[in-house]
């Protein structure tokens, strides 16, 4: 009776440690896959900043280079510009249009244009209060645009006889300083137009604001 009591508390000794080291073996399986899962999260994070930080650092560098641009900006000939003169519709002014041709440089514009129809000895006169809505100074931008326009809905304004070509000179920083030139010619093939003692506009950023001073009111 004595030998068989002894042998169960040997076997329930060995069942316990069995069962320990079945439960010590799930335990490291788990925190295994714990690590391996908060080690994936945690590159997600780093990888997802460093793409934020890209994105933030290149936008950032564009934004520089157009503000450089704008500084960069200078006076310019009329030789960088081509130019369009028309009149338009219905005939109550006349529409000049300077272009940029460079594709790098960004021009700065005074005043108005100084425009002499057919060989004229003196350039059209300001229009008076026409920079209400802008400046003395427009900044063109490569390829941008900017315009001028001239009233003709008088007779005076008018004048007796179509002009088939003008020539086109800057005005400098200063009214009353030497223009910038060359002066630059521009052809009236096919549309002559009709302008007399009449004046033109500053220069304006867009053609509606030129067109703004020289349309009949009402």
């Amino acid at each position: 009776m004595t030998a068989h009591r002894s042998r169960r508390p040997a076997t329930y000794a060995a069942l316990a440690v069995a069962m320990a080291g079945s439960l010590a073996l799930t335990g490291c399986s788990g925190n295994s896959k714990s690590g391996k899962s908060s080690s994936k999260k945690s590159s997600s994070k780093k990888s997802s900043k460093s793409k934020t930080k890209k994105i933030i650092g290149g936008g950032a560098a564009a934004g520089a280079g157009a503000a450089a641009g704008s500084r960069g900006a200078r006076a310019c000939g009329p030789g960088m510009f081509r130019f369009e003169i028309y009149s338009h519709a219905p005939n109550d002014h006349v529409v000049i249009k300077a272009v940029n041709t460079s594709s790098t440089r960004s021009c700065l514009l005074y005043n108005h244009p100084l425009v002499r129809f057919n060989g004229a000895k003196d350039p059209l006169p300001l229009l008076k209060d026409s920079n209400v809505m802008g400046g003395d100074v427009e900044t063109v931008r490569p390829k941008g645009t900017v315009w001028a326009s001239i009233p003709t809905g008088t007779a005076a304004q008018k004048g007796s006889g179509k002009k088939t070509y003008a020539t086109v000179e800057f005005s400098g920083s200063d009214l009353n300083g030497s223009p910038k030139g060359p002066p630059q010619r521009v052809d009236f093939r096919n549309a002559p137009v009709a302008v007399g003692a009449s004046q033109v506009t500053y220069w304006q950023s867009t053609l509606n604001r030129a067109e703004s001073y020289t349309k009949p009111k009402g």
